[in-house]
């Protein structure tokens, strides 16, 4: 008999499954040992490949330094009294002979003189000596640097044609010239440097190789490879690396296209790279041994196993397949309670829990339409203008006070024909400053422009708030403002603060500003500026006699007829009393003194009029341009303003211009 609680079904459950659940891990054990195994191999080829590396770079230092103890004996004549270029062939022979330790660390070896002609060679063969190896990298490298030398791998200018590496070492005479060279020759296909190397493997089909810098197989277990580039298989992005100077392991494929594993290392003074090699065959092959043996047993207990498994789980969870439906019908309001007859206890008190928490729902739903309905009076009957909106900027809500500013409906908006009406050049940033309102949690800020049907297009000032439940963002809330009259006002006040209200021209701090901004356009981008400063001669009178409103009228007039005389992107200013200043960016200074002689004539030509006097006034003025040399805004003043009283102490109504702008 099943258990009378859900608990101790489940138990016996659980414990069916569990037996079927060892099975599957074991399964997946095994299966996570190729892994295993993979991760072992690597390690393994790793420290192979370092090992290699480190022995062959000791190999090739042995002999280094073994060339550079007998080429340093005394006289530096391999340890007899007479130098090289004194001594006979048969006599350098038989000096290279008596050195038996280079017989056991290479092939052969050889001495040469100066010129590059094989003085001795041994064990002998006929044509070695005589020989001249002038022509190769070994001896030429040796010759110019004069330090000890692993050359490539060549083949040999004897009759045999072996390929080859040679080491040598320079020989000095007594004065430290270059005498000659001491080489020692390695065979690469029967030689004993190579032997250990070829003959070495990794298991069973696992070797090393090793190659140059450029490509070139130097040992191979294949005698046929030695020579030869590396083959077209192993080209891929560990090769490429590793040729480069990378060192590791990684996986690529073999010459016959199977993966392997393949670890290189670097042997830096030669510029060799060691390179072992182990199919992934040979490292998965126990694996899946194993994993077939035990793979028939598995499938017959996991078969055996189903059934009751799927019997004892459908009986013991019919209950809650009861409950389930049940669930259902209350979500789709058939049914306002669950009624569960079962005698487990466990789904009894879900039951209870459930028709809890349902009649909690109810009275929340009815709580969450009542403040709806209270917020729907509050957006309708507010008179600020009001919106709400997705995470995604869609307006889900407008209210009447923004249908009335924006003459836009409800269904306007939540087309998206709001987004028409935007000034282009505020849509674009706005919807940046929407996205990073909402991923940095912040409110928005923003004062744009809008096309309000027939009440064109007016300012209106944005506010946004993120709508919060707990830490998660719901949605968005905005307020409108129209703020039309108040930028106008500001426009209004800003052109106040920086004009003359007499002439309507820059006073001194909107010229001041200008100023600014083009000394800094010459100073980053070299944009030339001219300036022109002048003030009026025989004005006092006019002020004396005829009164301030005479003087008002002249400088009206003066200030009319400087418009005439400039371009339109020129700034004119009234700097306070009678001076004037004329900025002309991007003018030349040539073209500037054309305009201050055009504005002194102009200026001489005016006059008013009182009690029948005809009062005339005429000009002084000084020209000036920026330069590379100055260091504010101001020194073109000061040097355009020198120039204007110098004008005006050679006789007035004259102009003098800044000669150093010439």
């Amino acid at each position: 008999m099943l258990p009378g609680t859900l608990l101790g079904r489940l138990v016996l459950g659980l414990s069916v499954g569990w037996c079927v659940l060892v099975v599957a891990i074991l399964w997946v054990s095994l299966r996570g040992g190729s892994d295993l195994a993979d991760e072992i191999n690597r390690a393994h080829l790793n420290y192979e490949s370092e090992l290699i590396a480190r022995n062959i770079q000791q190999s090739i230092s042995l002999r280094l330094e073994t060339l550079g103890r007998i080429a340093d004996s005394p006289v530096s004549a391999l340890q007899v009294g007479k130098p090289l270029d004194q001594g006979r062939p048969d006599d350098v022979q038989a000096r290279l002979n008596a050195h038996s330790a280079l017989m056991t660390l290479f092939d052969s070896a050889f001495v040469t003189d100066a010129q590059g002609d094989v003085l001795a060679f041994s064990p002998k063969l006929p044509g070695a000596v005589g020989l001249n190896v002038a022509d190769r990298e070994y001896f030429r490298f040796i010759q110019e640097v004069g330090r000890p030398f692993v050359g490539r791998p060549i083949i040999s200018k004897l009759y045999d044609k072996r390929p080859l590496i040679v080491m040598g070492v320079p020989l000095t005479d007594a004065q430290g010239r270059f005498a000659g060279m001491l080489g020692g020759v390695v065979n690469l296909r029967d030689g004993r440097f190579f032997l250990d190397l070829r003959s070495l493997r990794i298991g069973q089909e696992g070797y090393a190789v090793l190659m140059t810098s450029d490509a070139t197989v130097l040992s191979h277990p294949d005698p046929n490879r030695v020579m030869q580039d590396t083959p077209a298989a192993w080209e891929g992005p560990l090769l490429e690396k590793a040729l480069d100077g990378w060192q590791g392991t990684g996986t690529g494929r073999l010459v016959d296209g199977q993966p392997a594993l393949m670890s290189f290392h670097q042997v830096w003074r030669p510029g060799w790279i060691v390179g072992v090699f182990l199919p992934q065959s040979q490292i998965h092959q126990p694996i899946v041994d194993f994993v077939r043996r035990q793979w028939w047993v598995a499938v017959v207990v996991v078969l055996s196993m189903l059934p009751l498994l799927w019997w004892l789980l459908r009986l013991g969870l019919s209950p809650l397949r009861r409950l389930a439906r049940q669930i259902a019908q209350v979500g789709q309001g058939d049914i306002t309670r669950i009624t569960l007859d079962t005698s487990l206890e466990e789904l009894r008190r879900i039951a209870q829990t459930f028709n809890s928490v349902e009649h909690a729902r109810s009275r929340e739903r009815m709580a969450r339409r009542s403040r709806q309905a209270y917020l729907d009076a509050v957006l309708r009957s507010s008179p600020l203008p009001m919106f709400l909106a997705d995470l995604n900027g869609r307006i889900t809500y407008v209210n009447p006070a923004l249908e009335s500013l924006t003459r836009l409906s409800a269904a306007a908006f939540q087309h998206r024909a709001w987004l028409r009406r935007l000034h282009p050049e505020d849509r674009s940033v706005l919807f940046a400053l929407w996205r990073d309102a909402l991923n940095q949690g912040h409110g928005l800020h923003r004062q744009l422009r809008f096309q309000c049907g027939d009440r064109g297009m007016m300012w209106l000032e944005l506010y946004t708030s993120q709508v919060m439940n707990g830490d998660q963002p719901q949605g968005v809330v905005g307020f409108i403002k129209d703020i039309t009259h108040l930028r106008a006002q500001q426009k209004r006040q800003l052109w106040e603060a920086e004009h003359d209200p007499l002439t309507g021209l820059l006073n001194r701090r909107g010229f001041d500003r200008r100023l600014s901004e083009t000394f800094q356009r010459f100073s980053e981008h070299g944009d030339t500026a001219s300036l022109i400063l002048f003030d009026l001669d025989s004005f006092k009178p006019i002020n004396d006699e005829g009164g301030h409103a005479l003087g008002d009228e002249m400088l009206r007039a003066i200030a009319r007829c400087l418009e005439g005389c400039v371009r339109r992107d020129d700034h004119l200013a009234r700097l306070g009393g009678d001076e004037f200043a004329i900025l002309l960016p991007g003018c030349g200074h040539a073209q500037a003194v054309r305009i201050a002689d055009q504005v002194r004539q102009a200026v001489s030509q005016l006059s008013v009029v009182h009690a029948d006097t005809r009062y005339r006034v005429t000009a002084s003025l000084g020209v000036s341009c920026l330069r590379a040399d100055d260091d504010e805004a101001q020194a073109v003043v000061k040097r355009a303003d020198a120039a204007s009283y110098e004008a005006k102490a050679q006789g007035k109504n004259r102009m003098v211009a800044d000669a150093r702008c010439e």
